[in-house]
């Protein structure tokens, strides 16, 4: 790649603006004159998804129906020449930058290459790929470092992009442990309500059974003061020891009773606070999901094409994918019907033989096999499988949106691979 973009730089010679002109505009360049290679970023970096709309609405070229890539392709194209949409985002981009790289102009390529890479660490790189778009005489190899920059921005982004779909993905397996938990303590909470209620019942019976206890001793130490008189002295004393155990058993109890209404208080304490954190968890694997399909989708519109594209329609090919994340099956599904194929899935497992991948073989126009997701013998069976039915298969290195795209959009001339028996490792630049 790096080697394609050093050529792509010396493919695109710098303009030569005359000197007249020069002086009238302060060396800054139109931008439809800037190389080739800064129009597309200039476009992405410089100006926000909502300037890019309004520029296209005011001239009555946004459609309905164009996502942000529409959008984008649209504005590029439009910098190829001098136009009305061209002049617009000259314009637009001279009012948000203008004063801003007028220094930058002045600077040498040393001073400016540095001045640049300080930028892109602060945030403030769209302020340096205009000032190099713009500067007229910034030489080859100065603007091959600020392109090399941006374009390697880009592939870091993507990066941090999937470490955050992990990092969700985490969240999400530690969010279903929590609600597990949850309906743990839920189940083991009505337990014990069931058991605090029990006592309470218990502690009722037990209070009845006191108050005619109070009474009968009320009743027996009557009799005594009546035997008393009749000098039973060891009649009192027996009576004296069966209160003494009845106030005992009546003290445990009580005991017991508290013991149980505080294990019940806090047993609602946690269910309330489990409660809480369920909902909390609720709403976090929530934003988790809408963060992960917008990542996905975004990821899956860098290999969209149009009708323009050679590869556009894969006129009803039955495309065979063997293994891949099965949870993102749906993803794959949409990825090949959008372009007019016709999607099958085979989760790669031959336990019980190969007869139903072999019959799914024989339907396929075109086999796909990501090999960190199957065995060295499901691998090994569909390479025999396409050597015996005479089918291309793309053995890919994962089983990524990206790599599934390239597989199935083209070669490097953007044509579908049809070629019978084929193998491959990748799956091609995208059509």
């Amino acid at each position: 790649m790096a080697a394609q973009n050093h050529c792509l730089l010396e493919q695109q010679p710098i303009p030569v603006i005359p000197e007249e002109k020069i002086a009238e505009s302060k060396m800054r360049r139109k931008c439809w004159e800037i190389n080739h290679f800064f129009k597309c970023p200039t476009i992405g970096m410089c100006l926000s998804l909502a300037e890019q709309k309004q520029l296209l609405k005011k001239i009555g070229l946004l459609g309905k129906k164009d996502g942000a890539y529409d959008i984008h392709e649209k504005l590029v194209a439009s910098l190829e020449s001098e136009n009305r949409l061209s002049r617009r985002v000259d314009n637009l981009l001279n009012r948000k930058y203008g004063k801003k790289i007028e220094p930058l102009l002045d600077l040498d390529p040393d001073a400016f290459v540095a001045y640049f890479k300080e930028a892109m660490q602060n945030g403030d790189g769209a302020i340096g790929l205009w000032a190099a778009g713009m500067h007229p005489n910034l030489p080859l190899e100065a603007s091959r470092v600020v392109f090399g920059d941006v374009h390697m921005s880009m592939h870091w982004a993507a990066e941090e992009r999937l470490k955050t779909a992990r990092k969700m993905a985490r969240q999400e397996r530690e969010v279903a442990s929590l609600k597990e938990r949850a309906k743990s303590q839920s189940v083991q909470y009505r337990s014990m309500q069931k058991e605090v209620k029990g006592c309470q019942c218990k502690c009722k019976r037990l209070e009845s059974e006191l108050a005619t206890v109070r009474r009968e001793n009320a009743h027996l130490q009557n009799t005594l003061l009546a035997l008393d008189r009749q000098n039973h002295f060891r009649l009192a004393e027996d009576l004296e020891a069966e209160n003494h155990r009845i106030r005992q058993d009546n003290e445990s109890i009580a005991i017991r009773l508290e013991k149980a209404l505080r294990q019940a208080a806090a047993l609602e304490e946690e269910n309330r606070r489990l409660i809480l954190k369920v909902d909390d968890m609720s709403n976090l694997n929530l934003h988790v999901q809408e963060q992960t399909e917008a990542i996905i989708g975004e990821m899956s519109s860098w290999n969209r094409c149009d009708s323009t594209c050679p590869s556009f329609d894969l006129c009803k090919k039955r495309i065979l994918m063997v293994g891949g994340i099965t949870r993102i099956k749906s993803l794959y599904r949409e990825l090949v019907e959008s372009h007019g194929g016709v999607f099958e899935y085979h989760d790669g497992y031959v336990k019980k033989g190969a007869k139903y991948l072999e019959g799914c073989f024989k339907r396929a126009d075109m086999v796909i096999c990501p090999v960190n997701c199957n065995s060295h013998a499901a691998c090994s069976i569909i390479k025999n499988l396409g050597k015996k039915h005479n089918k291309p298969v793309h053995l890919l290195p994962n089983s990524s949106l990206s790599a599934i795209s390239q597989a199935i959009l083209g070669t490097e001339d953007g044509q579908i691979n049809t070629t019978a028996g084929s193998f491959s490792s990748d799956a091609g630049p995208v059509a």
